[in-house]
């Protein structure tokens, strides 16, 4: 939890560092170009996700080679990834730009922001998979100083070129691309130092690495976990779409609610992650009992921290609101849709709890299912209440989303459930240090 929160810094900085500039430009340019950021990192967040399934489950059950063979195969496609989307850098920044269509300044600074910012895809692609490392193996420690190695680099930097010298949003991406690239190398020099150099080099040589059908068990997973996250994110930005179309105002006020669901959902994401290891172990080690047993212990740990988000939000959410920004239309604008965002963490926190035990099980299809199904409700919501009730109705689809996507998570656990074999012992002991 903590080193997810700590993931959500690199947004806030850039919002309170570009939020006080006293223009409503830089900060709709910034909304742009964080959102599209954060929409790529989430659209190939399955490169963490089947990182941690398979990983967890080959730790559970004891298998050292497996572990390094998942490992060292999510880096080669998170590098291959990253280096594609940094090439593509150019169209897809002016396509985003279209598509969000702000005005004239706000495209400017968004598409300044991006230019710079999609050249970090490869470094951000690597963290995932080595992140899916260190949590399938139960090393959150490390996971949590690799963010704040990437949020004290980027809050040092970004503070300096935006306000020291006056750099702008170029100077906020400048920050974000120098500190995601510090954490990736800080990630390689930690995985070299818990799997040793020579088991790496003699895995990636040996033959059967390379075979596509080892590669294909990865992908198949990866392919439901990308349409699942490609619904989510369809969702998202259409958020920010239909915000942008109800003015420069909304569309600020929204990305900075937003980044009040986005902290609340790192923190649920943070026991979501817990539920990943855990049920990925139990899978591994095929016990049933202790299945259902950390099923139902993470989901009640996962509800207390969405109610104190959602106490946190009710409580004080004005006044963080203020934090971010000193713009009074801004602010009147999100004040408005401060009740929903304090309700979101409690109404949502079972989509992704559920998510959690069906990604620890490799388990991706129905997760599809309810992305797809919690989509198609907002897609119809949206277009019914967007007209009569503005930014409120968008908010109530937004969240009725997350609520759809629980409603049938839940309904296919049972069966989930039921495919845990019999308890199996370890093959050897892979909780040391390295391996």
């Amino acid at each position: 939890m903590l080193a997810n929160i700590s993931g959500a810094l690199v947004g806030i900085v850039d919002i309170w560092a570009i939020g006080h500039l006293g223009s409503e430009a830089p900060l709709a340019g910034l909304a742009v170009g964080t959102f599209f950021m954060i929409n790529l990192y989430v659209l190939f967040s399955f490169l963490y996700m089947s990182t941690v399934g398979f990983v967890a489950q080959s730790f559970g059950f004891g298998r050292r080679r497996q572990i390094i063979e998942v490992t060292m195969r999510s880096l080669v496609m998170a590098a291959g990834l990253g280096l594609l989307v940094a090439l593509l850098s150019p169209v897809l920044r002016e396509l985003t730009v279209r598509v969000w269509n702000p005005s004239p300044e706000a495209a400017e600074a968004a598409s300044t922001y991006l230019g710079i910012r999609m050249l970090s895809a490869p470094a951000i692609f690597m963290s995932m998979s080595i992140e899916g490392f260190l949590i399938g193996t139960q090393r959150a420690r490390i996971s949590l100083g690799l963010d704040l190695i990437l949020n004290a680099l980027n809050t040092l930097l970004t503070v300096t070129f935006v306000v020291g010298l006056g750099w702008g949003v170029a100077g906020a991406a400048t920050g974000n691309l120098i500190a995601e690239w510090g954490a990736a190398a800080a990630g390689v020099a930690w995985l070299v130092r818990l799997i040793r150099p020579a088991r790496s080099a003699a895995t990636v040589r040996r033959a059967g690495f390379w075979h596509l059908a080892h590669f294909r068990e990865q992908a198949t997973v990866n392919t439901f976990l990308f349409m699942r996250t490609l619904c989510v994110q369809i969702v998202f930005a259409m958020m920010s779409v239909c915000g942008a179309r109800l003015g420069d105002e909304v569309l600020a006020a929204n990305h900075v609610l937003l980044q009040l669901v986005f902290v609340a959902t790192l923190a649920i994401v943070g026991m979501s992650s817990a539920t990943q290891t855990l049920i990925g172990e139990a899978t591994g080690a095929g016990d049933r009992a202790l299945f259902h047993f950390w099923s139902a212990r993470t989901a009640f740990w996962s509800f207390v921290v969405a109610m104190a988000m959602t106490l946190v939000y009710g409580i004080g959410g004005g006044a963080i609101v203020a934090a971010f920004t000193n713009v009074e239309g801004v602010l009147a604008a999100a004040e408005r849709q401060l009740h929903l965002v304090a309700l979101w963490p409690v109404l949502a926190v079972w989509s992704y709890q559920f998510d959690g035990i069906f990604i620890g099980a490799t388990s991706a299809k129905p997760m599809l299912w309810g992305a797809a199904a919690g989509a198609l409700v907002f897609v119809v919501l949206q277009r019914l209440l967007v007209g009569p009730l503005g930014n409120e109705g968008l908010w109530i689809a937004f969240i009725l989303f997350f609520i759809t996507r629980g409603v049938v998570l839940v309904a296919c656990y049972r069966g989930l459930g039921q495919k845990i074999g019999q308890p199996r012992a370890r093959e050897n002991d892979v909780s040391r240090v390295a391996f």
